[in-house]
Protein backbone atom coordinates (compact mmCIF):
# COMPACT_ATOMS: atom_id res chain seq x y z
CA UNK A 1 0.00 0.00 0.00
CA UNK A 2 2.04 2.98 -1.41
CA UNK A 3 1.18 6.42 0.04
CA UNK A 4 3.40 9.31 -1.60
CA UNK A 5 1.94 8.11 -5.23
CA UNK A 6 3.54 10.61 -6.77
CA UNK A 7 6.97 8.77 -6.88
CA UNK A 8 6.28 5.57 -8.39
CA UNK A 9 4.88 4.69 -12.31
CA UNK A 10 2.92 1.96 -10.90
CA UNK A 11 0.82 0.61 -7.69
CA UNK A 12 0.64 -2.77 -6.63
CA UNK A 13 -2.61 -4.82 -7.28
CA UNK A 14 -4.22 -7.16 -4.37
CA UNK A 15 -3.27 -10.97 -3.96
CA UNK A 16 -6.89 -11.60 -4.33
CA UNK A 17 -8.02 -9.72 -7.54
CA UNK A 18 -6.02 -12.99 -9.38
CA UNK A 19 -7.26 -16.38 -9.93
CA UNK A 20 -4.12 -18.15 -11.62
CA UNK A 21 -5.75 -21.66 -13.07
CA UNK A 22 -2.68 -22.86 -15.33
CA UNK A 23 1.36 -23.58 -14.79
CA UNK A 24 1.01 -21.67 -11.12
CA UNK A 25 -1.70 -23.49 -10.13
CA UNK A 26 -0.35 -26.64 -9.49
CA UNK A 27 2.92 -24.98 -7.23
CA UNK A 28 -0.08 -23.03 -5.37
CA UNK A 29 -1.90 -25.74 -4.46
CA UNK A 30 0.93 -27.75 -3.53
CA UNK A 31 1.85 -25.13 -1.37
CA UNK A 32 -1.64 -24.80 0.61
CA UNK A 33 -2.13 -29.00 0.95
CA UNK A 34 1.55 -30.01 1.21
CA UNK A 35 4.45 -27.61 1.78
CA UNK A 36 2.62 -25.20 4.48
CA UNK A 37 1.08 -28.34 6.45
CA UNK A 38 3.95 -30.61 6.21
CA UNK A 39 6.37 -27.54 7.60
CA UNK A 40 4.42 -26.90 10.55
CA UNK A 41 4.38 -30.43 11.85
CA UNK A 42 8.06 -29.80 11.47
CA UNK A 43 8.07 -26.62 13.28
CA UNK A 44 6.11 -28.65 16.04
CA UNK A 45 9.04 -31.47 15.97
CA UNK A 46 11.70 -29.44 16.25
CA UNK A 47 10.45 -27.07 19.21
CA UNK A 48 9.63 -23.91 17.01
CA UNK A 49 6.32 -23.89 18.43
CA UNK A 50 7.14 -24.84 21.95
CA UNK A 51 10.25 -21.82 22.36
CA UNK A 52 6.73 -19.62 22.21
CA UNK A 53 5.40 -21.90 24.99
CA UNK A 54 8.46 -21.95 27.17
CA UNK A 55 8.61 -17.85 26.64
CA UNK A 56 4.99 -17.43 27.59
CA UNK A 57 5.53 -19.84 30.99
CA UNK A 58 2.89 -22.42 29.55
CA UNK A 59 5.32 -25.07 29.21
CA UNK A 60 9.02 -25.92 30.77
CA UNK A 61 11.45 -27.40 28.85
CA UNK A 62 14.79 -26.46 27.08
CA UNK A 63 14.47 -24.12 24.18
CA UNK A 64 16.23 -24.88 20.67
CA UNK A 65 19.10 -22.34 19.82
CA UNK A 66 18.40 -23.03 16.62
CA UNK A 67 19.50 -19.46 14.80
CA UNK A 68 16.33 -16.50 14.17
CA UNK A 69 14.02 -19.36 14.55
CA UNK A 70 10.93 -16.57 15.43
CA UNK A 71 11.13 -14.99 12.72
CA UNK A 72 10.65 -18.94 10.50
CA UNK A 73 7.17 -19.20 12.17
CA UNK A 74 6.10 -15.38 11.37
CA UNK A 75 6.66 -15.90 7.42
CA UNK A 76 4.65 -19.19 7.60
CA UNK A 77 1.99 -17.22 9.32
CA UNK A 78 2.74 -14.55 6.40
CA UNK A 79 2.45 -17.64 3.72
CA UNK A 80 -1.06 -18.72 5.35
CA UNK A 81 -2.51 -15.06 5.58
CA UNK A 82 -1.78 -14.10 2.00
CA UNK A 83 -2.69 -17.97 0.68
CA UNK A 84 -6.12 -17.35 2.28
CA UNK A 85 -6.46 -14.32 -0.20
CA UNK A 86 -6.20 -16.88 -2.58
CA UNK A 87 -8.49 -20.01 -1.13
CA UNK A 88 -10.37 -19.06 2.15
CA UNK A 89 -9.98 -21.96 4.98
CA UNK A 90 -11.40 -21.53 8.24
CA UNK A 91 -9.44 -24.52 9.72
CA UNK A 92 -6.03 -22.63 9.19
CA UNK A 93 -7.95 -19.39 10.37
CA UNK A 94 -8.45 -20.93 13.56
CA UNK A 95 -5.07 -22.51 14.13
CA UNK A 96 -3.47 -18.45 13.07
CA UNK A 97 -5.58 -17.52 15.99
CA UNK A 98 -4.32 -19.73 17.95
CA UNK A 99 -0.58 -18.97 17.20
CA UNK A 100 -1.29 -15.15 17.63
CA UNK A 101 -2.60 -16.13 21.43
CA UNK A 102 0.23 -17.71 21.79
CA UNK A 103 2.75 -14.81 20.81
CA UNK A 104 0.65 -12.46 22.83
CA UNK A 105 1.64 -14.42 25.99
CA UNK A 106 4.90 -14.50 25.16
CA UNK A 107 5.78 -10.98 24.52
CA UNK A 108 6.87 -8.66 27.68
CA UNK A 109 4.33 -5.84 28.88
CA UNK A 110 7.57 -3.37 27.25
CA UNK A 111 6.51 -5.03 24.30
CA UNK A 112 9.84 -7.04 23.54
CA UNK A 113 9.86 -10.01 21.72
CA UNK A 114 12.20 -12.85 21.48
CA UNK A 115 12.37 -16.65 22.58
CA UNK A 116 15.63 -17.19 21.66
CA UNK A 117 17.70 -18.40 25.07
CA UNK A 118 20.95 -17.52 23.51
CA UNK A 119 19.89 -13.83 24.15
CA UNK A 120 21.03 -12.65 27.67
CA UNK A 121 20.67 -9.24 27.30
CA UNK A 122 17.82 -6.91 25.06
CA UNK A 123 19.84 -5.60 22.14
CA UNK A 124 23.53 -6.31 23.64
CA UNK A 125 24.25 -8.66 20.51
CA UNK A 126 22.58 -6.69 17.88
CA UNK A 127 25.44 -7.82 14.94
CA UNK A 128 24.18 -11.78 15.27
CA UNK A 129 21.27 -12.09 17.35
CA UNK A 130 18.96 -11.29 15.00
CA UNK A 131 15.94 -9.34 16.92
CA UNK A 132 15.29 -6.41 14.67
CA UNK A 133 15.00 -9.27 11.87
CA UNK A 134 12.57 -11.19 13.59
CA UNK A 135 10.87 -8.56 14.61
CA UNK A 136 10.49 -7.15 11.10
CA UNK A 137 9.29 -10.61 9.80
CA UNK A 138 6.33 -10.25 13.07
CA UNK A 139 5.56 -6.93 11.24
CA UNK A 140 5.08 -8.35 7.78
CA UNK A 141 3.18 -11.49 8.94
CA UNK A 142 0.89 -8.76 11.49
CA UNK A 143 0.33 -7.00 8.42
CA UNK A 144 0.00 -9.84 6.08
CA UNK A 145 -2.68 -11.01 8.20
CA UNK A 146 -4.40 -8.24 8.71
CA UNK A 147 -5.22 -7.36 4.77
CA UNK A 148 -6.17 -11.05 4.62
CA UNK A 149 -8.80 -11.61 7.30
CA UNK A 150 -9.18 -7.94 8.85
CA UNK A 151 -8.75 -8.84 12.48
CA UNK A 152 -5.78 -6.61 14.63
CA UNK A 153 -4.71 -9.17 16.84
CA UNK A 154 -1.56 -9.94 15.20
CA UNK A 155 -1.46 -6.55 14.39
CA UNK A 156 -1.25 -5.39 17.42
CA UNK A 157 1.46 -7.20 18.46
CA UNK A 158 3.71 -5.95 16.27
CA UNK A 159 2.44 -2.34 16.80
CA UNK A 160 3.56 -3.14 20.15
CA UNK A 161 6.66 -4.75 19.46
CA UNK A 162 7.84 -1.41 16.96
CA UNK A 163 6.78 1.25 19.39
CA UNK A 164 9.00 -0.62 21.76
CA UNK A 165 11.76 -0.45 19.28
CA UNK A 166 10.91 3.19 18.53
CA UNK A 167 11.65 4.09 22.02
CA UNK A 168 15.21 2.08 22.42
CA UNK A 169 16.41 3.02 19.41
CA UNK A 170 17.69 6.11 17.68
CA UNK A 171 20.33 8.98 17.80
CA UNK A 172 20.78 9.70 21.64
CA UNK A 173 19.14 6.01 22.46
CA UNK A 174 20.76 2.75 20.76
CA UNK A 175 22.79 4.33 17.82
CA UNK A 176 23.16 0.63 16.14
CA UNK A 177 20.88 -1.60 13.51
CA UNK A 178 20.53 -5.30 13.22
CA UNK A 179 23.33 -7.42 11.63
CA UNK A 180 20.63 -8.74 8.98
CA UNK A 181 18.54 -6.08 7.18
CA UNK A 182 14.81 -6.77 7.16
CA UNK A 183 13.27 -4.01 9.92
CA UNK A 184 13.65 -1.57 7.79
CA UNK A 185 10.99 -2.70 4.55
CA UNK A 186 8.77 -3.84 7.44
CA UNK A 187 8.92 -0.72 9.59
CA UNK A 188 8.17 1.66 6.17
CA UNK A 189 4.90 -1.32 5.51
CA UNK A 190 4.00 -0.54 8.96
CA UNK A 191 3.58 3.15 8.01
CA UNK A 192 1.87 2.37 5.41
CA UNK A 193 -0.34 0.46 7.28
CA UNK A 194 -1.11 2.53 10.06
CA UNK A 195 0.26 6.13 8.60
CA UNK A 196 2.10 7.20 11.71
CA UNK A 197 5.18 8.58 10.60
CA UNK A 198 7.42 7.80 13.78
CA UNK A 199 7.79 4.34 11.65
CA UNK A 200 9.22 5.66 8.92
CA UNK A 201 11.44 7.73 10.79
CA UNK A 202 12.66 4.84 12.50
CA UNK A 203 13.41 3.28 9.42
CA UNK A 204 14.92 6.29 8.16
CA UNK A 205 17.54 6.12 11.14
CA UNK A 206 18.32 2.54 10.47
CA UNK A 207 19.22 3.43 6.72
CA UNK A 208 21.09 6.37 7.48
CA UNK A 209 23.42 6.01 10.72
CA UNK A 210 26.94 5.91 10.11
CA UNK A 211 28.28 2.78 11.36
CA UNK A 212 25.85 0.27 11.01
CA UNK A 213 27.75 -3.28 12.19
CA UNK A 214 26.39 -4.93 9.31
CA UNK A 215 27.32 -9.06 9.55
CA UNK A 216 28.75 -10.01 6.12
CA UNK A 217 28.19 -6.40 4.56
CA UNK A 218 30.02 -3.21 4.54
CA UNK A 219 29.85 -0.93 7.80
CA UNK A 220 28.45 1.92 5.82
CA UNK A 221 25.11 3.20 5.47
CA UNK A 222 23.47 2.59 2.17
CA UNK A 223 23.35 6.05 0.75
CA UNK A 224 27.93 5.20 0.28
CA UNK A 225 27.48 1.78 -1.12
CA UNK A 226 29.21 1.48 -4.95
CA UNK A 227 28.60 -1.79 -5.63
CA UNK A 228 26.67 -5.13 -4.40
CA UNK A 229 28.81 -6.97 -3.03
CA UNK A 230 28.49 -9.40 0.41
CA UNK A 231 25.66 -11.17 2.10
CA UNK A 232 23.69 -11.37 -0.30
CA UNK A 233 19.70 -12.00 1.10
CA UNK A 234 20.86 -9.05 3.73
CA UNK A 235 21.85 -6.73 0.31
CA UNK A 236 19.02 -7.46 -1.03
CA UNK A 237 16.96 -6.81 1.99
CA UNK A 238 18.92 -3.93 2.76
CA UNK A 239 18.34 -2.17 -0.95
CA UNK A 240 14.20 -3.30 -0.73
CA UNK A 241 14.17 -1.22 2.60
CA UNK A 242 15.99 1.40 0.83
CA UNK A 243 13.59 1.47 -2.11
CA UNK A 244 10.76 1.40 -0.02
CA UNK A 245 11.81 4.58 1.72
CA UNK A 246 12.49 6.26 -1.83
CA UNK A 247 9.01 5.47 -2.62
CA UNK A 248 7.72 7.14 0.48
CA UNK A 249 10.18 10.25 0.57
CA UNK A 250 11.38 10.53 -2.74
CA UNK A 251 14.75 11.43 -1.84
CA UNK A 252 16.78 11.38 -5.34
CA UNK A 253 20.14 10.24 -3.43
CA UNK A 254 18.64 7.27 -2.74
CA UNK A 255 17.35 6.57 -6.30
CA UNK A 256 21.10 7.06 -8.12
CA UNK A 257 22.44 4.53 -5.59
CA UNK A 258 19.60 2.30 -6.00
CA UNK A 259 20.26 2.38 -9.99
CA UNK A 260 23.75 2.41 -9.78
CA UNK A 261 23.19 -0.72 -7.88
CA UNK A 262 20.83 -2.39 -10.00
CA UNK A 263 23.08 -1.99 -12.84
CA UNK A 264 26.05 -3.99 -10.91
CA UNK A 265 23.62 -6.50 -10.39
CA UNK A 266 22.21 -7.02 -13.81
CA UNK A 267 25.86 -6.49 -15.73
CA UNK A 268 28.02 -8.19 -13.72
CA UNK A 269 26.83 -10.46 -10.53
CA UNK A 270 23.86 -12.52 -11.50
CA UNK A 271 23.72 -15.74 -12.91
CA UNK A 272 21.96 -17.39 -16.26
CA UNK A 273 19.47 -18.81 -13.67
CA UNK A 274 18.14 -15.62 -12.09
CA UNK A 275 20.23 -16.51 -8.74
CA UNK A 276 23.04 -14.06 -6.65
CA UNK A 277 25.39 -14.89 -4.35
CA UNK A 278 28.76 -16.85 -5.70
CA UNK A 279 30.54 -17.83 -2.35
CA UNK A 280 29.62 -20.10 0.30
CA UNK A 281 31.90 -18.12 2.58
CA UNK A 282 29.81 -15.42 3.81
CA UNK A 283 27.05 -16.48 1.67
CA UNK A 284 28.20 -13.68 -0.79
CA UNK A 285 27.76 -11.82 -3.68
CA UNK A 286 31.69 -11.79 -5.06
CA UNK A 287 33.68 -9.75 -7.34
CA UNK A 288 32.66 -8.83 -11.22
CA UNK A 289 31.91 -12.00 -12.74
CA UNK A 290 32.92 -14.06 -10.24
CA UNK A 291 30.08 -16.54 -11.15
CA UNK A 292 31.32 -19.77 -10.17
CA UNK A 293 28.73 -22.86 -11.20
CA UNK A 294 29.91 -25.65 -9.12
CA UNK A 295 30.44 -23.93 -6.09
CA UNK A 296 27.66 -21.53 -6.72
CA UNK A 297 25.62 -20.83 -3.72
CA UNK A 298 22.44 -19.01 -4.79
CA UNK A 299 20.56 -19.23 -1.48
CA UNK A 300 16.46 -19.74 -2.45
CA UNK A 301 16.15 -16.41 0.32
CA UNK A 302 18.32 -14.79 -1.84
CA UNK A 303 16.28 -15.35 -5.05
CA UNK A 304 13.24 -14.23 -2.91
CA UNK A 305 14.78 -10.85 -1.94
CA UNK A 306 15.99 -10.31 -5.26
CA UNK A 307 12.76 -10.70 -6.66
CA UNK A 308 11.28 -7.93 -3.99
CA UNK A 309 14.11 -5.47 -4.72
CA UNK A 310 12.91 -6.01 -8.25
CA UNK A 311 9.37 -5.54 -7.73
CA UNK A 312 9.90 -2.44 -6.10
CA UNK A 313 12.35 -0.96 -8.48
CA UNK A 314 10.05 -2.00 -11.41
CA UNK A 315 7.25 -0.02 -9.32
CA UNK A 316 9.17 3.49 -9.28
CA UNK A 317 10.21 3.21 -13.11
CA UNK A 318 7.62 0.54 -14.84
CA UNK A 319 10.09 -0.65 -17.51
CA UNK A 320 10.59 -4.51 -18.34
CA UNK A 321 14.00 -5.14 -17.36
CA UNK A 322 12.87 -5.29 -13.40
CA UNK A 323 10.49 -8.04 -14.35
CA UNK A 324 13.01 -9.75 -17.18
CA UNK A 325 14.72 -10.41 -14.11
CA UNK A 326 12.05 -11.30 -12.12
CA UNK A 327 10.65 -13.69 -14.34
CA UNK A 328 14.11 -15.21 -14.88
CA UNK A 329 14.71 -15.41 -11.05
CA UNK A 330 10.94 -17.01 -10.48
CA UNK A 331 11.24 -19.85 -13.17
CA UNK A 332 14.90 -21.02 -12.68
CA UNK A 333 16.68 -20.11 -9.59
CA UNK A 334 13.41 -19.88 -7.76
CA UNK A 335 11.35 -22.70 -8.57
CA UNK A 336 14.24 -24.94 -8.05
CA UNK A 337 14.47 -24.18 -4.83
CA UNK A 338 11.84 -27.21 -3.79
CA UNK A 339 10.83 -30.38 -5.35
CA UNK A 340 8.28 -31.08 -7.43
CA UNK A 341 6.29 -32.69 -4.44
CA UNK A 342 6.96 -29.97 -2.35
CA UNK A 343 7.91 -31.80 0.57
CA UNK A 344 12.31 -30.91 0.28
CA UNK A 345 14.14 -27.37 -0.55
CA UNK A 346 17.23 -26.54 -1.70
CA UNK A 347 18.98 -23.94 0.77
CA UNK A 348 21.51 -23.56 -2.07
CA UNK A 349 21.12 -23.33 -6.32
CA UNK A 350 24.21 -24.31 -8.14
CA UNK A 351 24.58 -24.52 -11.78
CA UNK A 352 26.71 -27.76 -11.67
CA UNK A 353 26.67 -30.99 -9.21
CA UNK A 354 28.54 -34.57 -9.23
CA UNK A 355 25.27 -36.29 -7.87
CA UNK A 356 26.23 -35.48 -3.84
CA UNK A 357 23.82 -32.57 -3.63
CA UNK A 358 19.79 -33.14 -2.89
CA UNK A 359 17.30 -31.22 -1.64
CA UNK A 360 15.82 -31.77 2.35
CA UNK A 361 12.66 -31.63 4.41
CA UNK A 362 14.19 -29.63 7.25
CA UNK A 363 17.42 -27.36 7.96
CA UNK A 364 18.69 -26.22 11.26
CA UNK A 365 18.43 -22.69 9.74
CA UNK A 366 15.26 -23.34 8.29
CA UNK A 367 14.76 -19.55 6.83
CA UNK A 368 14.02 -20.79 3.33
CA UNK A 369 11.20 -23.13 3.62
CA UNK A 370 8.67 -20.34 5.08
CA UNK A 371 10.20 -17.54 2.83
CA UNK A 372 9.33 -20.30 -0.10
CA UNK A 373 5.71 -20.93 1.37
CA UNK A 374 5.25 -16.95 1.75
CA UNK A 375 6.55 -16.18 -1.97
CA UNK A 376 4.48 -18.38 -4.02
CA UNK A 377 1.10 -17.56 -1.38
CA UNK A 378 2.13 -13.90 -2.55
CA UNK A 379 2.62 -14.53 -6.24
CA UNK A 380 -1.22 -13.51 -7.73
CA UNK A 381 0.13 -10.00 -6.65
CA UNK A 382 3.06 -9.56 -8.78
CA UNK A 383 0.97 -10.18 -11.97
CA UNK A 384 -0.33 -6.98 -12.65
CA UNK A 385 0.05 -3.37 -11.67
CA UNK A 386 -1.95 -0.11 -12.17
CA UNK A 387 -0.55 3.07 -13.60
CA UNK A 388 -2.44 6.38 -14.50
CA UNK A 389 -3.55 5.67 -17.27
CA UNK A 390 -4.00 1.36 -17.44
CA UNK A 391 -2.62 -1.55 -16.47
CA UNK A 392 1.11 -3.55 -16.45
CA UNK A 393 0.94 -7.05 -18.05
CA UNK A 394 3.79 -7.96 -15.55
CA UNK A 395 3.87 -12.14 -15.65
CA UNK A 396 1.59 -14.54 -17.96
CA UNK A 397 -0.22 -17.84 -16.93
CA UNK A 398 -3.98 -19.09 -17.30
CA UNK A 399 -5.79 -16.83 -15.41
CA UNK A 400 -8.40 -14.64 -14.59
CA UNK A 401 -8.12 -10.90 -12.96
CA UNK A 402 -10.83 -8.45 -11.56
CA UNK A 403 -8.98 -5.50 -11.12
CA UNK A 404 -9.76 -1.48 -10.72
CA UNK A 405 -8.43 1.37 -12.64
CA UNK A 406 -7.11 4.44 -10.98
CA UNK A 407 -10.64 5.74 -12.09
CA UNK A 408 -12.56 3.41 -9.77
CA UNK A 409 -13.62 2.07 -13.10
CA UNK A 410 -13.76 -1.95 -12.89
CA UNK A 411 -11.66 -4.01 -15.39
CA UNK A 412 -11.70 -7.96 -16.33
CA UNK A 413 -8.60 -9.57 -17.56
CA UNK A 414 -8.81 -13.78 -18.88
CA UNK A 415 -5.38 -14.85 -19.85
CA UNK A 416 -5.57 -18.41 -21.67
CA UNK A 417 -2.47 -19.73 -22.64
CA UNK A 418 0.20 -22.47 -22.09
CA UNK A 419 2.82 -20.50 -20.92
CA UNK A 420 5.53 -21.04 -20.52
CA UNK A 421 5.91 -24.30 -22.49
CA UNK A 422 3.63 -22.48 -25.32
CA UNK A 423 4.71 -18.58 -26.25
CA UNK A 424 0.91 -17.95 -27.77
CA UNK A 425 -0.83 -15.79 -25.01
CA UNK A 426 -4.71 -14.70 -25.59
CA UNK A 427 -5.97 -11.66 -23.33
CA UNK A 428 -9.33 -11.04 -23.03
CA UNK A 429 -10.61 -7.91 -21.72
CA UNK A 430 -13.57 -6.66 -20.75
CA UNK A 431 -13.54 -2.57 -19.40
CA UNK A 432 -16.09 0.06 -17.89
CA UNK A 433 -13.88 2.76 -20.03
CA UNK A 434 -11.10 2.83 -22.17
CA UNK A 435 -7.29 2.33 -21.20
CA UNK A 436 -4.01 1.35 -21.75
CA UNK A 437 -2.71 -2.06 -21.93
CA UNK A 438 0.80 -2.28 -21.32
CA UNK A 439 1.72 -5.88 -22.11
CA UNK A 440 5.77 -6.81 -21.27
CA UNK A 441 7.80 -8.30 -24.18
CA UNK A 442 10.52 -10.23 -22.70
CA UNK A 443 14.02 -10.04 -23.27
CA UNK A 444 14.46 -13.62 -24.63
CA UNK A 445 11.59 -13.47 -27.71
CA UNK A 446 13.33 -12.18 -30.76
CA UNK A 447 10.37 -12.12 -32.61
CA UNK A 448 6.81 -10.76 -30.94
CA UNK A 449 3.83 -9.92 -32.64
CA UNK A 450 0.64 -8.74 -31.31
CA UNK A 451 -2.98 -8.77 -32.88
CA UNK A 452 -5.99 -6.75 -31.81
CA UNK A 453 -8.51 -7.24 -33.92
CA UNK A 454 -7.29 -6.91 -37.77
CA UNK A 455 -4.73 -4.76 -36.61
CA UNK A 456 -0.73 -6.66 -36.23
CA UNK A 457 2.09 -5.04 -34.28
CA UNK A 458 5.46 -6.42 -33.94
CA UNK A 459 7.07 -5.78 -30.33
CA UNK A 460 10.48 -4.87 -29.32
CA UNK A 461 12.13 -6.85 -26.88
CA UNK A 462 12.30 -6.23 -23.22
CA UNK A 463 9.69 -3.43 -23.76
CA UNK A 464 6.39 -2.59 -22.55
CA UNK A 465 3.98 -2.34 -25.71
CA UNK A 466 1.27 -0.32 -25.10
CA UNK A 467 -2.05 -0.92 -26.99
CA UNK A 468 -5.19 0.95 -26.65
CA UNK A 469 -8.01 -0.92 -25.15
CA UNK A 470 -11.71 0.49 -25.92
CA UNK A 471 -14.83 0.63 -23.16
CA UNK A 472 -16.55 -3.29 -23.79
CA UNK A 473 -14.94 -6.05 -25.14
CA UNK A 474 -11.40 -6.16 -26.29
CA UNK A 475 -9.21 -9.42 -27.73
CA UNK A 476 -6.02 -9.85 -27.87
CA UNK A 477 -3.59 -12.25 -29.08
CA UNK A 478 0.33 -12.47 -27.87
CA UNK A 479 3.22 -14.47 -29.86
CA UNK A 480 6.07 -14.97 -27.96
CA UNK A 481 9.23 -16.51 -29.86
CA UNK A 482 9.56 -19.73 -27.72
CA UNK A 483 12.22 -21.96 -29.17
CA UNK A 484 15.32 -23.77 -27.96
CA UNK A 485 18.40 -21.71 -28.46
CA UNK A 486 21.97 -21.25 -27.26
CA UNK A 487 23.45 -18.68 -24.91
CA UNK A 488 26.99 -17.39 -24.22
CA UNK A 489 28.20 -16.11 -21.29
CA UNK A 490 30.43 -12.75 -20.93
CA UNK A 491 33.92 -14.50 -21.21
CA UNK A 492 34.66 -12.20 -18.24
CA UNK A 493 32.81 -15.50 -16.39
CA UNK A 494 35.66 -17.39 -15.78
CA UNK A 495 34.15 -20.66 -15.28
CA UNK A 496 31.83 -20.43 -18.10
CA UNK A 497 34.39 -19.27 -20.77
CA UNK A 498 33.94 -20.45 -24.02
CA UNK A 499 30.72 -22.20 -22.87
CA UNK A 500 27.44 -22.58 -23.97
CA UNK A 501 23.93 -23.22 -22.01
CA UNK A 502 20.37 -23.63 -23.07
CA UNK A 503 17.33 -21.72 -22.65
CA UNK A 504 13.80 -22.54 -24.29
CA UNK A 505 11.86 -19.26 -23.62
CA UNK A 506 12.09 -18.27 -20.13
CA UNK A 507 13.29 -21.55 -18.98
CA UNK A 508 17.24 -22.38 -18.38
CA UNK A 509 17.78 -25.67 -19.43
CA UNK A 510 20.19 -28.59 -17.93
CA UNK A 511 21.43 -32.32 -18.49
CA UNK A 512 21.03 -34.47 -15.54
CA UNK A 513 23.33 -38.10 -15.05
CA UNK A 514 19.88 -39.95 -15.03
CA UNK A 515 18.95 -39.21 -18.53
CA UNK A 516 22.00 -39.26 -19.92
CA UNK A 517 24.18 -41.60 -18.30
CA UNK A 518 26.93 -42.20 -21.04
CA UNK A 519 27.75 -38.26 -21.55
CA UNK A 520 30.27 -37.25 -19.24
CA UNK A 521 28.83 -33.71 -18.04
CA UNK A 522 31.88 -32.15 -17.13
CA UNK A 523 33.64 -33.13 -20.31
CA UNK A 524 31.79 -32.39 -23.16
CA UNK A 525 31.66 -30.34 -25.78
CA UNK A 526 27.91 -28.73 -26.79
CA UNK A 527 27.55 -28.89 -30.79
CA UNK A 528 25.15 -25.81 -31.41
CA UNK A 529 22.90 -27.48 -33.95
CA UNK A 530 18.85 -27.24 -34.20
CA UNK A 531 17.42 -28.46 -30.70
CA UNK A 532 14.71 -31.08 -31.15
CA UNK A 533 11.45 -30.50 -28.98
CA UNK A 534 9.77 -33.27 -27.17
CA UNK A 535 6.92 -33.39 -25.08
CA UNK A 536 6.97 -35.71 -22.14
CA UNK A 537 3.95 -36.65 -19.75
CA UNK A 538 6.60 -36.50 -16.63
CA UNK A 539 5.80 -33.59 -14.39
CA UNK A 540 2.57 -33.06 -15.06
CA UNK A 541 3.84 -32.71 -18.79
CA UNK A 542 6.90 -31.18 -19.92
CA UNK A 543 8.68 -30.05 -23.34
CA UNK A 544 12.56 -31.53 -22.92
CA UNK A 545 14.93 -30.73 -25.30
CA UNK A 546 17.47 -32.89 -27.64
CA UNK A 547 20.63 -32.43 -29.68
CA UNK A 548 23.67 -33.66 -30.07
CA UNK A 549 26.86 -33.30 -28.35
CA UNK A 550 30.66 -34.48 -28.21
CA UNK A 551 31.69 -36.61 -25.02
CA UNK A 552 34.98 -37.89 -23.19
CA UNK A 553 35.46 -40.12 -20.58
CA UNK A 554 39.25 -40.52 -20.86
CA UNK A 555 41.90 -40.50 -18.73
CA UNK A 556 44.28 -37.29 -19.17
CA UNK A 557 47.20 -35.75 -17.15
CA UNK A 558 46.40 -33.22 -14.97
CA UNK A 559 48.49 -30.76 -16.93
CA UNK A 560 50.55 -31.31 -20.87
CA UNK A 561 52.16 -29.60 -23.18
CA UNK A 562 48.79 -28.42 -26.08
CA UNK A 563 50.83 -30.30 -28.61
CA UNK A 564 50.65 -33.65 -26.93
CA UNK A 565 47.01 -33.16 -25.84
CA UNK A 566 45.13 -35.57 -27.45
CA UNK A 567 41.30 -35.84 -26.56
CA UNK A 568 38.70 -38.41 -28.12
CA UNK A 569 35.35 -37.08 -28.14
CA UNK A 570 32.54 -39.14 -29.46
CA UNK A 571 29.28 -37.97 -30.86
CA UNK A 572 25.99 -38.63 -28.42
CA UNK A 573 22.80 -38.00 -28.17
CA UNK A 574 21.47 -36.09 -25.12
CA UNK A 575 18.55 -34.71 -23.70
CA UNK A 576 17.76 -31.74 -21.39
CA UNK A 577 15.26 -31.21 -18.87
CA UNK A 578 14.09 -27.45 -17.55
CA UNK A 579 16.57 -27.06 -14.83
CA UNK A 580 13.94 -26.29 -12.20
CA UNK A 581 13.25 -29.53 -11.66
CA UNK A 582 16.57 -31.22 -11.52
CA UNK A 583 17.33 -33.91 -8.45
CA UNK A 584 13.49 -34.94 -8.51
CA UNK A 585 14.16 -38.33 -9.42
CA UNK A 586 17.18 -39.34 -7.15
CA UNK A 587 20.78 -38.13 -6.58
CA UNK A 588 22.46 -37.25 -10.38
CA UNK A 589 24.74 -35.07 -11.44
CA UNK A 590 23.90 -32.11 -13.30
CA UNK A 591 24.83 -29.77 -15.30
CA UNK A 592 23.88 -25.98 -17.38
CA UNK A 593 27.30 -25.25 -19.08
CA UNK A 594 29.19 -27.21 -21.34
CA UNK A 595 32.23 -26.43 -23.87
CA UNK A 596 31.45 -24.76 -27.25
CA UNK A 597 33.72 -26.04 -29.93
Amino acid sequence: EIIEKKNVKCIPCNIEDVKIEGFWKYVMERNRKISIPLLYKLFVKYKTIENFEITAGIKKGEKTTRIATDSDLYKWIEAVSWDLQNYWNGKNLKLLDELINLIGKAQKKSGYLNTSPSIKKEFGNLKYSHELYCGGHLIQAGISHFRSTGKENLLNIAIKWADYIYKKFGYGKIEKVDGHPEVEMALIELYRTTKDKKYLKLAKFFLEIKNPEYWGLPNIPILKFKELIGHAVRMMYLCSGATDYYIEVGDKRYLKVLENLWYDLKNRKIYITGGIGSRYDGEAIGFPYELPNLRAYCESCASIALMMWAYRMFLIKGESQYFDIFETTLYNSFLSSISFDGKKYFYTNPLASTGTYERKKWYDCTCCPPNIQRFISSLPGYFYSISEDGIYVNLYDKSVAKLELISGKNVKIKQQTEYPWKGKVFIFVESEEDFNLYLRIPNWSENSEIKKGKEVYKAEKGKYFKVKVDMGKTDIELNFDVKGEFYKANPNIESSRNCLAIKRGVLVYCLESIDNPDINLFNSILLEQKLKENYEEIFNGIITLSGEILTSWQELPLYEKNKDLKINYEKKKFKAIPYFLWANRGKSKMSIWFLSR
